[in-house]
């Protein structure tokens, strides 16, 4: 077995994402930290609002027009457009201007996303996207350990001012990452030139034509909806079985400890080739989980459910984009990304609106039901992709599908 050395500016963009995304852990746990102690649980809901809903109106011409201009260049725009907007929310008091500068630096970070999707195939070399997705969502994982914990250690003595300006000087960091370290060349390469927010749907119709992307959407939103049920139920739950913020964090970060595991793991070439193995399996281990959780209101024992949760989450996070890299085209890749945040982002909305506290059920009834409902879904498709296995003897991952994004000579 031969090691390949990693390109250093894919190497630099994992350790920027990491710092990047470990300032937003911190910066939205503060922001709900705030809302749980000062208003009534529907602040909780509209911080997590402000993180899905605003982008849902821009991002299919935010797609576009990153398939189309020089996106190392828009996402340097992006990350400091979302430094200056954090950096504004230190200086604000009021908890609902704050959630409303979130919110635009959400609109942001759908270009940023997109960009960074696009490019990652090219940054990636000889390593492979396989690899690279597995780099950078095991940084993602270790943000979510870290960040979590730094907040609830570091809350109750500097408030939430000083975190949100911490994150505002991790977009710094991540802007000269981007700006310095990924080639230049790169974008000459991947863009498509043409009208900058032409083709705003091409994303959408590529998504659903394709014959391994398309039947697995429906089933991506009715896992992210019913595991997100559990999203704004379990600040409430968890921090009544926990009665501390910082207990509470560790539990996040064990999730997240959980899940740098999964997202290595789903890195090998010998587990990434199994696309609905990833998916389904990861998806299954979130949902029984969140039924411990549920079950079972002893911390310690939550703890370590979700370390089991948290494997599957990385295995399950690999697996997704790795299936949107190599079956929808690389011209398409800013556009496909930016439709899929749009629909996870429509069912984390509905989910964290239907687990509120109050408005059907109570905070743990909220956490068994969205773990019941994703196993039931999970199943479900388990099932389904089973018997069309069985009638075509061919598993749905190997039919089809546009050339494997890693094999070109000229990755994106």
């Amino acid at each position: 077995m031969t090691f390949t050395r990693p390109p250093l500016a894919l190497v630099a963009l994992i350790l920027g994402t990491l710092v990047s995304a470990f300032g937003d852990g911190i910066a939205l746990l503060a922001m709900v930290l705030d809302a749980a102690d000062k208003g009534p649980t529907w602040w909780v809901t509209e911080v997590y609002f402000a993180e899905l809903v605003p982008p849902l109106l821009l991002a299919p011409a935010l797609g576009a027009f990153v398939d189309r201009a020089n996106a190392k260049k828009v996402w340097v725009a992006a990350v400091l457009l979302q430094a200056a907007l954090f950096a504004a929310a230190t200086l604000i008091p009021d908890f609902h201007v704050r959630v409303a500068l979130v919110a635009l630096a959400n609109v942001l970070a759908v270009t940023s996303s997109s960009a960074s999707f696009k490019l990652l195939p090219a940054v990636a070399g000889a390593a492979g996207i396989e690899k690279a997705n597995g780099g950078l969502t095991t940084a993602l994982s270790i943000a979510g350990l870290a960040g979590p914990a730094f907040c609830g250690a570091f809350h109750p003595i500097v408030g939430s001012s000083w975190l949100l300006g911490l994150n505002g000087t991790t977009f710094l960091v991540m802007a000269l990452v981007v700006g310095l370290v990924i080639p230049g060349e790169i974008d000459k390469r991947v863009s498509v030139g043409g009208n900058p927010f032409g083709g705003a749907l091409d994303g959408l119709r590529a998504m659903w034509r394709s014959p391994i992307v398309g039947p697995l959407l429906p089933i991506f939103a009715g896992v992210v909806f019913a595991t997100s049920i559990e999203g704004v139920a379990g600040v409430f739950y968890l921090r009544e079985v926990t009665s501390s913020d910082a207990v509470y964090g560790l539990l996040l970060s064990a999730w997240a400890l959980g899940s740098i595991p999964g997202s290595l793991i789903g890195g090998w070439s010998r587990v990434s080739r199994h696309h609905l193995v990833m998916l389904l399996g990861g998806a299954f281990l979130v949902s029984a989980a969140l039924l411990v959780e549920g079950l079972v209101p002893i911390a310690a024992v939550i703890g370590l459910a979700f370390l089991v949760g948290g494997f599957g989450n990385g295995v399950h996070n690999v697996g997704v984009r790795n299936v949107i890299h190599h079956n929808i085209s690389p011209e398409m890749h800013g556009r496909a990304w930016a439709y899929y945040r749009v629909l996870v982002n429509t069912c984390l909305a509905l989910g964290y609106m239907s687990g509120t506290p109050g408005v059907f059920v109570d905070a743990r009834t909220a956490i068994l039901v969205s773990a019941l409902l994703s196993m039931v879904v999970t199943l479900l498709a388990i099932s389904w992709f089973w018997r069309r296995r069985s009638e075509t003897g061919v598993p749905p991952e190997a039919r089809g599908g546009v050339q494997t994004v890693s094999r070109l000579k000229e990755p994106r």
